[in-house]
């Protein structure tokens, strides 16, 4: 899963600029993680984008869920029994891996956040 992102982030054929990463992730999550990881995942992302119109804030409040979601559903034993502690920390270091690369390719949406310039979806017609 991280080699799809970083991948989708850095494909060589396109001089290692891309910027699909977040899509990558959000296979990711889909596919690794428990039915309930999926759902706040889902319902974080549509609530702030309906709410604030910002796709980026949802991306990275995504991201954020996903390694806190790990931690909190893998300490609990969410992910069976065949998950050691060596496999969960190799999990854990992924996930936080992935967020520090979304928070580092979406750093010009911050600043743009942050001054309150990002671009917002426009839902309907003007």
């Amino acid at each position: 899963g991280m080699g799809a992102v970083l991948g989708h982030n850095y494909p060589f054929y396109l001089n290692f600029k891309g910027g699909k990463g977040i899509a990558a992730t959000a296979g990711l999550i889909l596919s690794t993680t428990n039915v309930w990881m999926v759902l706040i995942c889902l319902f974080a992302f549509l609530g702030i984008v309906a709410v604030t119109r910002y796709v980026s804030l949802g991306s990275l409040v995504v991201v954020t869920l996903f390694l806190i979601g790990m931690v909190f559903f893998g300490s609990h034993g969410a992910y069976g029994f065949g998950v050691k502690p060596p496999y969960l920390y190799e999990m854990y270091g992924i996930a936080a891996f992935l967020m520090l690369s979304a928070f580092y390719k979406h750093k010009a949406n911050i600043v743009r956040l942050m001054n309150g310039t990002e671009n917002k979806i426009s839902i309907g017609k003007k």
